[in-house]
């Protein structure tokens, strides 16, 4: 499993789309900070979105926007438009009884949202942006994100047998791929996402993502990599913003609060999952990490 995929496992995605509807003008919903990632999806017509920053932006047909972190931010036809708490709309459309109803069509909408959890220590999460744009043109760079957005707007409003799951659960395929077309198109030259860019990074990466256990230096490390022990050192430090065995030792220390809360195996067995040869030099490393002990994170998390 590649080291993306790892990290999407840990974040427990899940997702839930509002609605599909079509609001008559004038109209305008404005959305709160909040726990969830919130997103958009133009799927007729044209709007205006301003984020938190007070940037406006022009979104079209077939363009998606996505607040990883649930950013405020309205939504609306024009500036001027009167804009509605957007919880009031989503409960206007559930109850069959849409604010945007009438003649004058301005656009089509589905919108909901994306639940992860944030707390995973991972340079991941801190990797994200606060506010991603995929607009049409570039959806269409990318014939898997096209298809799968094409797919929600085709399932959604509709009501066809298992069509609420089958929504969401595409929703969930919408997020990964986002965030893949995001990292694509990423040009920074640090960070979480400009390691899994990097072809050399990426493969050690996944080796250690799939390989806790093993004994990693930083001379097997480097020799994987193909590259001289400092070389190595140096250019993960740098673009990772961590050392490799540092990121070896949080990445472990996840591991290990995955097993303890999702299997009963004893102690000692989990240290040897993730690379600990004795249960007291885990306890060690874990307590210093997590500010517990393994068999208390486990009491308070079963």
């Amino acid at each position: 499993m590649d080291a993306l995929s790892n990290i999407l496992e840990f974040i427990k995605l899940k997702s839930a789309v509002y609605f599909k509807s079509d609001f008559s003008a004038p109209w305008g919903m404005k959305i709160s900070k909040g726990p969830y990632a919130q997103f958009h999806m133009i799927v007729k017509g044209k709007c205006l979105l301003n984020i938190h920053d007070g940037k406006t932006k022009e979104l079209y047909a077939g363009d998606i926007v996505i607040f990883p972190f649930g950013g405020s931010h309205w939504i609306a036809d024009t500036k001027e438009s009167q804009k509605q708490n957007g919880l009031k709309v989503v409960e206007s459309i559930w109850n069959n009884n849409p604010l945007f109803k009438g003649n004058n069509f301005s656009t089509t909408l589905i919108c909901g949202h994306f639940e992860f959890d944030r707390s995973v220590e991972h340079s991941f999460i801190q990797s994200l942006p606060s506010f991603i744009h995929i607009t049409d043109m570039e959806r269409k760079e990318f014939s898997w994100l096209e298809s799968i957005s094409n797919l929600i707007m085709q399932e959604s409003g509709t009501d066809t047998m298992g069509n609420a799951v089958t929504v969401n659960r595409l929703a969930e395929v919408l997020f990964i791929h986002a965030i893949r077309a995001y990292i694509l198109q990423n040009t920074d030259e640090t960070g979480f996402f400009a390691a899994l860019k990097d072809a050399k990074l990426s493969s050690v990466l996944k080796l250690v993502h799939n390989n806790p256990e093993k004994n990693w230096t930083l001379e097997n490390l480097s020799s994987e990599a193909g590259m001289s022990r400092t070389l190595f050192a140096n250019k993960f430090r740098d673009i990772v913003g961590e050392t490799p065995l540092h990121y070896i030792t949080n990445w472990r220390i996840l591991k290990a609060k995955q097993f303890l809360r999702e299997s009963s195996d004893p102690i000692v067995e989990v240290a040897e999952k993730v690379g600990y040869s004795s249960e007291a030099a885990f306890n060690r490393v874990f307590k210093k990490k997590v500010l517990k002990t393994p068999a208390a994170y486990r009491r308070t998390t079963s």
